[in-house]
């Protein structure tokens, strides 16, 4: 099969997505496809709900066969009944207005009866954990509780496919726990095929009994994930995820240490040997800098039908200038409310918030985006441009910088983002993972003196993420205050030196990354749990280094120095 998109602007080339792929899925299996950004990963789950070519354009050739259906001939309304598709963002999904109208809307359309509609309402809420939220509108809800609600809404149908474009970005543990439950079941118990996109490479190597990996339009690995995950410099290569125990023997085996590929935490706890040096983590200096942000007894609450859900409860904590912080905790905790009060979004209904010396409430958004930038969760929410240069030209000059400084900076950030390919193409074309670098490289030009980056990761590929981190340990060198919010514990013990937990609205824990991972009973208690490189040295007894990355953990085991 090939396949492209038509030009991106006049008198542009066709973009091609694919060349000469084949394969083959048999009935009832658990498939993940893995890719890096931009490799095609959404084009071929549109592909296989005839979404495209039917409505996106682009030209189809060779056979694409679903269920027996050829692609290039079935309505997409057609197709529907045999293709669940659960899309990349929850916004291109959600459109009714209270959660139990979401799930029972398809429900509807397959015109079963009342009865059933309701019977299935009600297990799949309990199943995805949003019971008692049947009257919320989806977009009060956070963004992880967006997605589970989108995955209910398909998963209640019980298509015979179903096709999930990373179901697990922005989901914490527990929500992905939750889906891994859910697909097995349908599974099991009503022979569903499954294709999982996915960037979770921990996730895909339990979950998968075959793994795709597909970049520069072909198919590149098929096999078992222990088959797929044994090319580490091969993924890596081509900037796809593999998980960290993979990562970690790997590089062992390459210091000259005969460990097996090993997948996960229990078979690298037993498979390595003592560890040639344990060095006591050193205690990270306290940080006497003049406060970049203070947050005082701050409480918020959300009105639905005028009966207020409480969001935010006495919320106090402090970010020294220059610090890097992460701010993590369950789906619907309050993060994302939360950093929204630096940026004047939301405005404390109790308590105050001072942003390098101004109060919140006594500033317009506009007065206050010079201090902080905001990378939003979803990007759809912040792009908006005609072309990607424009879209990162477009706060600067909102802050009156001068014309010839415009350009440079947005040169620059096209140039370190990866984006001059793409300078003169909409933004709202381009694929997910892309988006979210636009509105990255957009806040990158400011040169805010502030971070606030929500979940920023999410749908990036390794190489991306890679770059991404790169960027965050430059600005915080140079002295920019930052906020993370993140589901990617890793991503935390590598970058972060101070740690805020928020579960249910309050501020449960303000410590160190290496203080928390070690804290299991009140990680899972909050919903969160450390990362694998941190469960592995609490498996063996080895206190974490700071920080804690691959490089780091691996010099505890490697022969040479």
């Amino acid at each position: 099969m090939t396949f492209a998109y038509p030009p991106l602007i006049h008198n542009g080339d066709p973009v091609r997505v694919y060349q000469g792929l084949s394969l083959q899925v048999e009935p009832g299996a658990r498939v993940a496809l893995l890719g890096p950004t931009g490799g095609g990963k959404t084009t071929l789950a549109y592909i296989l709900a005839a979404l495209a070519p039917h409505m996106t354009g682009g030209t189809l050739q060779g056979v694409a066969r679903v269920n027996g259906r050829d692609v290039a001939h079935t309505p997409p309304a057609h197709m529907s009944t045999d293709v669940g598709l659960v899309f990349q963002s929850p916004d291109q999904q959600l459109f009714n207005m209270t959660v139990a109208d979401e799930i029972a809307f398809g429900l509807e359309g397959l015109a079963l009866p009342p009865d059933e509609i309701e019977r299935r309402l009600a297990a799949i809420l309990a199943d995805v954990g949003l019971q008692g939220l049947e009257e919320r509108p989806p977009w009060q809800l956070s963004g992880g509780q967006q997605k589970r609600l989108a995955i209910a809404a398909v998963l209640a149908m019980r298509p015979p496919i179903l096709v999930l474009d990373e179901p697990l970005g922005g989901l914490d543990p527990v929500g992905r726990r939750t889906v891994m439950a859910l697909l097995e079941r349908l599974r099991t118990r009503h022979g569903v095929t499954i294709l999982l996109i996915e960037q979770h490479a921990e996730f895909v190597a339990r979950w998968a009994d075959r793994v795709l990996v597909v970049a520069d339009g072909r198919l590149r690995l098929d096999g078992t994930p222990r088959e797929v995950f044994a090319h580490v410099h091969l993924l890596e290569a081509h900037g796809v995820p593999v998980p960290q125990m993979a990562a970690l023997t790997a590089r062992l085996r390459a210091h000259g240490l005969d460990v097996p590929l090993c997948l996960h935490v229990e078979e690298a706890a037993q498979a390595l040997p003592a560890p040639r040096r344990v060095v006591a983590p050193p205690v990270p200096p306290a940080r006497t800098a003049p406060p970049a942000v203070e947050i005082e007894h701050v409480s918020f609450a959300y009105e639905q039908e005028t009966v207020p859900v409480p969001a935010l409860q006495e919320v106090s904590c402090t970010l020294p200038q220059g610090q890097f912080v992460a701010l993590v905790g369950a789906n619907g905790s309050g993060k994302s409310t939360l950093a929204r009060h630096l940026n004047g979004l939301l405005k404390p209904q109790q308590g105050r918030v001072r942003v390098m010396g101004h109060e919140t409430h006594a500033h317009p958004v506009s007065f206050l985006a010079r201090m902080v930038g905001y990378v939003f969760q979803n990007p759809d929410h912040q792009i908006f441009a005609p072309t990607v240069r424009e879209e990162i030209a477009f706060g600067l000059r909102n802050l009156g910088v001068s014309a010839s400084e415009t350009a440079r900076r947005v040169d620059d950030a096209l140039q370190r983002f990866g984006l001059h390919v793409y300078a003169d193409v909409p933004p709202a074309v381009l694929g997910y993972g892309l988006r979210r670098l636009v509105t990255v490289a957009a806040v990158w030009a400011m040169r805010p003196p502030i971070w606030v980056l929500d979940e920023p990761t999410t749908g990036l590929d390794a190489h991306y993420t890679a770059i991404l981190a790169d960027h965050m340990r430059r600005l915080h060198a140079e002295g920019h205050t930052i906020l993370l919010i993140t589901h990617d514990m890793a991503l935390v013990g590598a970058l972060a030196e101070r740690v805020l937990v928020l579960h249910a609205g309050r501020l449960v824990a303000d410590t160190t990354p290496r203080d928390l991972f070690i804290q299991h009973e009140r990680l899972a208690e909050w919903g969160l749990e450390a990362p694998p490189l941190a469960r592995l040295l609490a498996a063996r007894r080895i206190p974490p280094p700071s920080p804690l990355t691959l490089d780091t953990v691996a010099a505890l085991w490697a022969t040479t120095p």
